[in-house]
């Protein structure tokens, strides 16, 4: 299963990052000969510029989200990315657009895969899916302005899911 089959947003290839190195470094020359630089010294001073547009090229983005499938075995990598979820549930429950943005429609693909597993309902749109989620549930998975309630709460929630 390929990084793109599993929803991870895939990094630029060499081929792009290359591209992208050498479109900078290309306009940087060109700016420094027009600038009146000596064509080597502006190609001396572009290479730089190529090689850091490369670089970022290659990196992944902050706002891209790996998600990786839970180990096999208990380790402390469990604990950081256990403590990594209670502090995004911490920021989400102060910040609605956060809880909106991030945490809302993650848990919106939870439950519609639960009820279209265990009942073979489409969708929460679906008026069955409100006669089938506790109204609480429903409600915080598809109101905009729900906002996150207390760990207990949401603990009840989804153990009831």
């Amino acid at each position: 299963m390929t990084g793109a089959e599993r929803g991870i947003t895939p990094m630029l290839g060499m081929a792009g990052a290359l591209t992208a190195g050498v479109v900078v470094g290309g306009a940087t020359a060109f700016a420094l000969v027009r600038a009146g630089a000596p064509v080597h010294w502006a190609v001396l001073v572009a290479l730089p510029a190529l090689a850091l547009a490369m670089l970022v090229a290659r990196l992944p983005r902050a706002t891209d989200v790996v998600w990786a499938p839970p180990p096999a075995h208990f380790s402390t990598a469990t604990s950081v990315q256990a403590s990594s979820l209670a502090a995004r549930l911490a920021e989400a429950a102060v910040d609605q657009d956060r809880f909106a943005v991030r945490i809302q429609p993650r848990l919106r693909r939870l439950v519609e895969a639960r009820v279209r597993q265990r009942h073979g309902v489409p969708d929460l749109a679906d008026p069955r899916a409100a006669a089938l989620l506790d109204p609480e549930l429903h409600r915080l998975v598809t109101d905009p302005g729900a906002s996150l309630p207390d760990h207990r709460t949401l603990t009840r929630l989804l153990e009831n899911l």
